[in-house]
């Protein structure tokens, strides 16, 4: 079973410093110049765990463009996890959701998702649900 903590929420506070450090670590490879307390106040921000152990988070946000995007980060060795994530996040918003893959393996991850490359590195999930 995979857990779901917003910042708003106690439980959220049990895995907060774990997730900043691997934010943190992996920022320049998602390319985010943002904070962590930023991404965690300005944005759609959802932590994902399970038995107790840190998946990784998922953030959406309205970029310059007026359009939705999301990026997120993971331990390692949680692809599978991050594909069921992804899938459960995407249920949470309608219309178009754009994320730019940044490697491999989270090109692999966005398409297993639904996602379909627009263009470059940028890809395109298409919602109907809310």
């Amino acid at each position: 079973m995979i857990n779901v903590w917003i910042p708003k929420q106690k439980g959220f506070e049990k895995y907060k410093e774990e997730c900043k450090m691997l934010y943190e670590s992996v920022q320049d490879k998602i390319t985010d110049t943002n904070s962590f307390e930023f991404i965690c106040r300005k944005t759609f921000f959802y932590l994902f765990e399970t038995k107790g152990k840190l998946i990784g988070a998922i953030y959406y946000f309205v970029n310059d463009d007026g359009k939705l995007y999301l990026n997120g980060f993971a331990n390692r060795k949680m692809h599978n996890y991050c594909i069921e994530c992804l899938k459960m996040s995407l249920t949470w918003f309608k219309g178009r959701i754009y994320a730019e893959a940044q490697n491999r393996a989270s090109a692999l991850c966005l398409l297993r998702s639904g996602f379909r490359r627009d263009y470059g590195k940028i890809f395109v999930f298409e919602s109907n649900s809310c």
